[in-house]
């Protein structure tokens, strides 16, 4: 090549590529990654769930369970764009190939204008006794993207699935790439160039509406080929690219922040270039909005470094944006994206990508016959069970428990519950671990006692209590349901119950010291009208309560209507000072666990009967019905 022949435009190549004082190679990859990419500022090393994944992050393509193709075309400053890649999905990782190129023809050589004073600002001419030039940029890949949880399930690899169980959700990807280049006409000689490159890529789920990729591109170090060797024995290099995406999924149908029938993504991608010293750190944020399965809408911010004429390094934003038409398994992708420096210049892409999934007819791959939804239960697991009904279900989980298939395609395992709520996600995926189904079953585990028996007449009500953090157990963990109940025991539930303590400022009581462990209970009792003291100024917070002072402490804490009149109980007369509470109670059913039974007002009260008494109030119903069984909010 001579120094005074020069192609008029050549340079605008190194749009993909900014030499920065370096010999460095453009790679075509970077702008001719899919129009649908384009569209969204180029934000996709958290997302690559397509086959364009190819570009940014190979990584993302064990992420597709059937194959894929995609094609794009677009055009830049006379500069022609072009790309065919696909993807084929096989049992031991998926393999894609792809071909992305640009070219040029018809430029024509210039010289520097004989006399020209300037040389720091010579004045150039068309050389028209020379041949137009040409210019192409080809780069050929073979990719390879594997999911390391389905590695791992291979028998050959059996001794690491212990250690490495939490690969599940994290992929891997690589992408060797062999670039063809070439240079001719304007008396250019040996202007043809080979090379190759590496890039390799990783993904993982951190949420199910969370994904985070990695890219590290044109990793191959120079010393090992990593570069482009023109014939003249010339030689650049390619520079390496790190980039850190992010996808999060704000609405959609499964594994989004908001479960909606439309679907929304935001990406953002940080990019650098560590080889160039000069290189700013950039962003490239995105947006792909699908209001409906026909359409989705595309717009992004796609930044970039430029440099001056006095070699001064920017960072400048280009605007983008674009749509996509999907019809069963075809998408028609429209890109606009600006370029910094090139004004009134219209940059369109078109794609079209042929194998997307399409939306199955909701069918049961399996069925669960255990646990039931909605279930309470005082068990500290439950059994979750069914069988597979399709060939394609490979694997079955429940949270984060894998259920293995038997010979029948059954599935049985005992699945640890927490305290209170439980949701059980019994989900069935293929070999891929695509997800094929998902079932939701809700759980609600109460506390239990070691000596409140099963068939105690009052287990289920004390569960639902100590559940509540209402009342708890002794410091040996019984409960004695069957012991008596003083009044400051009592007076403490109630207000544990609405979660109203107060500090003991002042001694109401004569029998109720500052330093009484119940003072702080007492007090805001009295001034909520629950309690009461006795004529001589005592409260008397050690002596075992009776049932008529009990059931009048629950009644008045629950705002019971009192009913005067006769009692459906002979041993509580109209006259009995209790009568109107123990009406007003029984009619609203707080006193259910009686039956036939006389009340017997002056009956010691027991823990076992001031929990039933409790859990039938209308205020500790209302209490349950919008805590533990308030399902939506499992």
């Amino acid at each position: 090549m001579t120094k005074k022949f020069l192609i008029g435009g050549l340079f605008i190549i190194m749009l993909a590529s900014y030499a920065w004082g370096v010999a460095e190679a453009p790679d075509p990859t970077r702008i001719t990654c899919g129009a649908r990419l384009l569209g969204m500022g180029r934000a996709f090393a958290g997302l690559s769930d397509d086959v364009n994944a190819l570009f940014i992050n190979p990584a993302g393509i064990a992420q597709l369970n059937r194959w894929q193709l995609t094609s794009m075309s677009g055009k830049l400053l006379d500069y022609n764009y072009m790309t065919f890649s696909g993807v084929y999905p096989t049992n031991f990782g998926n393999v894609g190939l792809g071909f992305s190129g640009s070219n040029i023809g018809g430029a024509y050589a210039s010289k520097i204008v004989d006399g020209t004073q300037n040389t720091a600002d010579p004045i150039y001419e068309f050389d028209m006794s020379l041949t137009p030039m040409s210019y192409f940029n080809n780069v050929f890949m073979l990719a390879y993207g594997q999911n390391m949880g389905t590695m791992l399930a291979m028998p050959q690899f059996k001794t690491l699935s212990g250690p490495l169980g939490f690969t599940k959700g994290f992929n891997i990807g690589a992408t060797l790439k062999i670039f063809s280049s070439g240079l001719d006409g304007g008396g250019i000689t040996n202007g043809s160039g080979t090379g190759q490159e590496l890039d390799l890529g990783l993904m993982t789920k951190v949420r199910p509406w969370m994904n985070l990729g990695l890219s590290l591109k044109n990793v191959l170090p120079f010393s090992m080929g990593g570069k482009l060797r023109y014939n003249s024995g010339h030689e650049e290099s390619y520079p390496v690219n790190v980039r850190l995406g992010t996808a999060v999924n704000l609405l959609g149908k499964n594994d989004a922040i908001r479960e909606f029938g439309q679907n929304l993504k935001l990406l953002l991608d940080l990019e650098t270039y560590p080889t160039r010293q000069r290189y700013p750190l950039v962003a490239h944020a995105g947006v792909e909005w699908q209001p409906a399965t026909l359409i989705t809408l595309r717009v992004g911010i796609d930044q970039d470094a430029a440099e001056d004429v006095n070699g001064n390094v920017a960072t400048v934003s280009n605007l983008t944006a674009g749509v996509g038409l999907t019809y069963q398994q075809f998408r028609f992708d429209y890109g606009y994206h600006q370029f910094a420096g090139i004004t009134g210049e219209d940059n369109h892409f078109f794609s079209l990508t042929f194998g997307l999934p399409v939306e199955e007819i909701k069918r049961d791959y399996i069925t669960v016959t255990a646990p039931k939804d909605k279930t309470v239960t005082m068990e500290a697991a439950t059994l979750v069970a069914g069988q597979s009904n399709d060939s394609k279900v490979k694997y079955v989980y429940a949270n984060q428990y894998w259920l293995p298939l038997g010979k029948k395609n059954e599935f049985a395992k005992l699945v640890d519950l927490k305290l209170a709520k439980n949701r059980i996600t019994v989900e069935a995926q293929d070999i891929q671990k695509k997800s094929l189904e998902k079932e939701y079953f809700r759980l609600c585990r109460l506390r239990t006692f070691p000596d409140v028996d099963a068939k105690h007449w009052a287990n289920l009500q004390i569960g639902y209590i100590a559940t509540l953090g209402i009342i708890e157990g002794y410091p040996t963990g019984s409960f004695k349901p069957e012991g008596n109940i003083t009044r400051a025991e009592l007076t403490a539930v109630l207000m544990r119950t609405k979660k109203v303590t107060g500090e003991a400022t002042m001694s109401l009581f004569d029998d109720v010291k500052l330093s009484h462990w119940a003072a702080k209970f007492i007090m805001p009792a009295v001034k909520m009208g629950v309690v009461k003291g006795y004529p001589d100024g005592t409260f008397k917070p050690s002596a075992n309560i009776s049932r008529a002072e009990g059931l009048a402490m629950v009644a008045r804490f629950s705002n019971i209507t009192l009913e005067a009149g006769a009692t459906p109980y002979l041993d509580v007369t109209a006259s009995h000072w209790a009568a109107p509470v123990v009406k007003g109670s029984y009619r609203a059913g707080m006193l259910q666990f009686l039956g036939a039974k006389p009340f017997e007002p002056n009956r010691k009260l027991t823990r076992d009967e001031a929990v039933e008494m409790l859990f039938r109030s209308p205020y500790v119903q209302d209490m349950i019905k919008k805590d533990l069984l308030n399902w939506e909010t499992y």
